[in-house]
């Protein structure tokens, strides 16, 4: 059995997030939502995603510091970053 490719995505606005996530599941993806930045560098680091979609403007914690954070982060700082905007 192939394993399934894990994408993380980071999005605060709760319909966004959702669709995005059911399409991704839809084309058979493993995927985990996070709603703020912290909630994502944490899933990032339990999930080890082969990508990571994030959205820029969030509160707490905007996508720019959120790829900060994941670049430092040796576990995930390799994995793919696209910002969603």
């Amino acid at each position: 059995m192939e394993a399934q490719t894990k994408i993380l995505v980071i999005e605060d606005d709760d319909n966004i997030r959702e669709n995005i996530q059911e399409l991704l599941e839809a084309k058979d993806y493993h995927v985990r939502s996070a709603s703020n930045g912290k909630q994502g560098i944490l899933e990032a680091i339990d999930f080890r995603p082969s990508l990571i979609l994030c959205d820029i403007m969030m509160p707490k914690m905007d996508g720019f510091k959120v790829l900060e954070y994941v670049r430092k982060t040796s576990i995930v700082q390799n994995v793919p970053f696209i910002f969603l905007t």
